[in-house]
Order: C-alpha cells, then structure tokens, then sequence
C-alpha cells in the first residue's frame, strides 16, 4: 500500500526532531549489513534517491539537512548513530 501524504515532502524538509530517527536508522543498517561493504552505501544511497525522488524532495538537500543533524544524533545517550558511525569506521573501512 502506498501512503499518500501531499505534506510528506514539507515535512522531510522541515521536520526537527533528530529523536525519532536514532533506532530506525541503526534498523536500516542492520538490514543492509551483510552485502558487500560498497554496495551497502550504495543501497542505502539509492533508496534515499528513489524515496526522495518519489515525493519531490532533492535528496541533496535532505542529506545536507543530515549532515547539519548530526549533532544532535551524536550527542549524550544517543547510542545507535555512534553505533553506525563505529561500524562504518571499524568494519566497512576493513572491507
């Protein structure tokens, strides 16, 4: 079923909470993990595009937005981006 939400794209550009996002994208990295390491950035890349794409966000403007989250996601008692972050540093890196 596909969900239809004209706000979907105003709300993935405007949305500030970085709270929710910590445990479902330590859930998209487990999901992706056993590929190959490149072809894991790659997937998770491409299905950013595509669902970006989807409801008319640019997606470079969505990574941008990430990138300025970080902050938050990294900070005290937020666990599951580090855990990404380490895994990236200590296994893909390895690969």
């Amino acid at each position: 079923m596909i969900f239809s939400d004209p706000s979907l794209g105003d709300r993935t550009r405007t949305a500030s909470s970085v709270a929710v996002l910590r445990e479902p994208a330590f859930i998209v990295l487990d999901r992706v993990q056993r590929l190959d390491p490149a072809d894991q950035i790659r997937a998770v890349a491409l299905a950013l595009t595509a669902m970006c794409e989807g409801v008319g966000v640019d997606p470079h403007d969505l990574v941008y937005a990430s990138q300025r989250m970080m902050s938050q996601a990294t900070g005290p008692h937020t666990e599951h981006v580090q855990a990404i972050r380490d895994y990236a540093e200590g296994e893909l890196r390895r690969a």
